[in-house]
């Protein structure tokens, strides 16, 4: 099978649906081995749509397929923590990074990693923040970033997911 050719644009209003569609197709797969049963049901709800603020940011970006333009990945970053908002100046904050899971493995999310970093340093970031999943841990490790502990993020009241707290540098 020849490599994977795609292309890495800027998400807009528009792909809320091919988004939504990638991500309740790869973290239900990508995280049942990391998670209890109960933890996934109460939490899919909430992470598997595409967040309106991420794809109006300009600093979400999409991964396509090349020959069938379908969305394969997604991930970017923001200036501001998704769990407790304002950020301190330069540091930024890895956001909702997904990959297709018949893609896993074919460099679609190192490239999306690399391209939000590569976008967080022209805005003048300094660090990038990480909440990982469990499952991502190892992924994020090899992309640099250093776990700091784990958290538990509350998705909503009553609903908590373990997470990683991972930084490092920009540049």
């Amino acid at each position: 099978m020849p490599p994977l050719s795609f292309s890495i644009r800027a998400a807009g209003a528009s792909d809320r649906v091919p988004v939504t569609r990638l991500l309740r197709r790869s973290y239900p797969q990508l995280l049942c081995h990391d998670y209890a049963p109960t933890t996934l049901r109460a939490a899919l709800p909430l992470i598997t749509s595409a967040q309106p603020s991420l794809l109006g940011c300009g600093t979400y970006f999409l991964a396509e397929d090349d020959e069938t333009g379908v969305v394969i990945g997604a991930g970017g970053w923001t200036d501001f923590s998704p769990a407790r908002g304002i950020s301190a100046v330069g540091d930024g904050h890895m956001r909702h990074l997904a990959t297709d899971p018949d893609h896993l493995r074919g460099g679609v999310a190192r490239a999306l990693t690399q391209h939000a970093l590569a976008s967080a340093h022209r805005f003048g970031m300094q660090r990038m923040h990480c909440m990982s999943t469990l499952s991502a841990q190892a992924f994020y490790s090899s992309m640099g970033f250093e776990a700091y502990g784990e958290i538990e993020l509350t998705l909503a009241p009553g609903v908590y997911f373990p997470a990683v707290q991972m930084i490092r540098d920009v540049c």
